[in-house]
This record gives structure tokens, sequence and C-alpha cells, in this order.
């Protein structure tokens, strides 16, 4: 029976771009992107979790946990990682990251362009999903102004 990860993630927008972070080379998955967060703790909240990796990883102290954007579990090296991916706000944005090599900030067609973790593209491709409904029910709205 494979090992389960319980993970948590941030998608963390702030001047409409999401930011995507890069895990160190030496790291499982080094190199790949991937929201940032971590693992949760033995009996602790799901967001008592984001709340404390958010200020361990990007010295983000006054992340407001918004809601779960997305839930999944994929497999990665024979581990099952269990990742709650929510929406955080912040009043400032992370200058540096204690745990990654580098931090970008894209709009949502861009995510799709950058090499994820596993674990990491159903929460990519929920949110380009999301989007793209948008768009379509605003072009549909719009033609019936017409």
């Amino acid at each position: 029976m494979a090992k389960v990860l319980r993970v948590v993630g941030a998608v963390i927008e702030y001047d409409g771009k999401i930011l995507a972070c890069r895990r160190r080379a030496q790291k499982a998955e080094g190199g790949k992107w991937e929201f940032p967060g971590g693992k949760v703790e033995a009996a602790e909240a799901p967001e008592l979790a984001l709340k404390r990796e958010l200020a361990e990883e990007l010295d983000l102290h006054d992340a407001q946990i918004l809601g779960l954007v997305e839930r999944k579990t994929t497999e990665s090296n024979g581990t099952l990682i269990d990742l709650a991916c929510y929406h955080v706000a912040v009043l400032h944005p992370p200058r540096a990251s204690t745990d990654h090599d580098s931090m970008r900030w894209c709009t949502v067609d861009q995510l799709s362009t950058l090499d994820w973790a596993p674990a990491d593209w159903p929460i990519v491709e929920s949110l380009v999903s999301a989007i793209t409904q948008s768009q379509v029910s605003q072009e549909k709205s719009h033609h019936a102004d017409l």
C-alpha cells in the first residue's frame, strides 16, 4: 500500500498574477514548479498548516485563507500526494522563499507553460479551466446583449 502524504498549497494572487515557485534542485521533483505550501503535520488542520508554511517559507504572516481551489491525490515516486490548494490573499507580495530557488508571477495563461510538479498539475488545469469557462460565459453574455 502506497504511503499518503497530506500537503497544502497556496494560490496567491496579487496584482492580477499568481505566484509560482520552483523547487530547489536537491529536493524531490527538483526544478519543477509548484504552489507554495508544504506538509500537514499530524492532527493539524489544513488551513493552519498552510498559514504556518507560508510564514516559514515566504515570511507571510498576514495571509488570509479564502477557500479551497481544488483537492486532488496524485502518485509521485511511489507516494500518494493528497494536495489541498487554497486561494490566499496577502497585503504584500513575498520577496523571497527559503524553500525555492525561483519565484515567478504568472497570468493564468502563463501557468500552463511552466514545468509543474505532478501533484500541482491538476490545480493548474482547474485554474485554467475556470478562467476559460468564465471567458466563454462572458462572450455568450456579450453576444446575447447584441
